[in-house]
């Protein structure tokens, strides 16, 4: 009875969130559809505390796109009106997540899925903070690899602001990540396992990281092209304008969302290995 519950407040919070960011123009019918396929998957699966805190990256997802937004409009197709994600930028940044909710429910006693689903969502949140905020510095970013100063938007480059967004939203989702199995455990009137009390440090470090792995890659190995039209990089061999792009570096097979996946998986594993570590050597806890 308790899994049917919870897929219906899947399947209401993940139709409501999704037709808002739809509405809102940050979704694609397709993204819309991805948002309630993952909100019912993992509602079903891990229940409320895991599906709670998909609903908070989605809300941050949300607020911070709207944050600014005028501005973002003239920096590029990522951050114009019609970029809205599809089911591949939405599976690229959360896919991983839902496969280890499958995972927990094969092996439910294990923390350290627990904690990689967490450091999952960090780094995807991490992310979106990031890159919505970053742009917004009061200076150019710099490249991560050779601090070259370049326009905001552009792919590895990292700012003071987006740095410090990538910081308070892995630690937020963290800190949920700890709060909610916590309370659900009060509800229940059962015991909640103590390595837990580690996870806000262990996402911050496992979402702050997966968010320069990002980086590093976008930087680096990422497909990044030149308009010539716009005189402006972009991610895509076709530029919004309609013009065909010229690659500049990279690899043309690894686009924007194989990075964030690749981001995201690394995330998952830091986070589970920081709170694993942490928990045996600080014996205190």
């Amino acid at each position: 009875m308790n899994d049917v519950i919870a897929l219906a407040v899947g399947l209401v919070l993940g139709a409501l969130l999704a037709w808002l960011g739809y509405r809102g123009g940050l979704l694609s019918r397709s993204g819309l559809l991805a948002v309630v396929g993952l909100s019912i998957l993992v509602f079903g699966l891990g229940g409320w505390p895991w599906g709670a805190l998909l609903v908070v990256h989605w809300l941050g997802t949300g607020l911070w796109a709207r944050y600014g937004a005028a501005y973002k409009r003239s920096l590029g197709e990522r951050f114009t009106a019609g970029s809205r994600r599809s089911w591949q930028q939405i599976l690229a940044s959360l896919g991983w997540g839902a496969v280890l909710v499958v995972l927990h429910r094969l092996a439910p006693a294990n923390i350290s899925i627990v904690a990689a689903f967490v450091g999952a969502i960090a780094t995807a949140t991490a992310d979106i903070w990031a890159t919505e905020l970053g742009v917004l510095n009061a200076k150019p970013p710099r490249v991560l690899t050779s601090r070259r100063s370049v326009p905001a938007g552009t792919p590895g480059a990292i700012s003071p602001l987006g740095m410090v967004a990538a910081l308070a939203g892995a630690w937020l989702v963290g800190f949920l990540g700890l709060l909610f199995p916590v309370i659900g455990a009060w509800i229940k009137g059962q015991s909640w396992s103590r390595p837990l009390l580690w996870l806000p440090i262990s996402a911050t470090i496992g979402g702050v990281a997966g968010c320069l792995v990002d980086s590093f890659l976008g930087a680096t190995a990422q497909g990044v092209y030149y308009c010539e039209r716009c005189e402006k990089l972009c991610e895509n061999r076709l530029h919004a304008c309609g013009e065909r792009a010229q690659q500049v570096r990279g690899w043309s097979w690894l686009t924007n969302d194989g990075v964030n996946l690749v981001s995201t998986v690394v995330g998952a594993a830091i986070t589970a290995g920081c709170m694993a570590w942490l928990a045996q050597t600080l014996i205190w806890w």
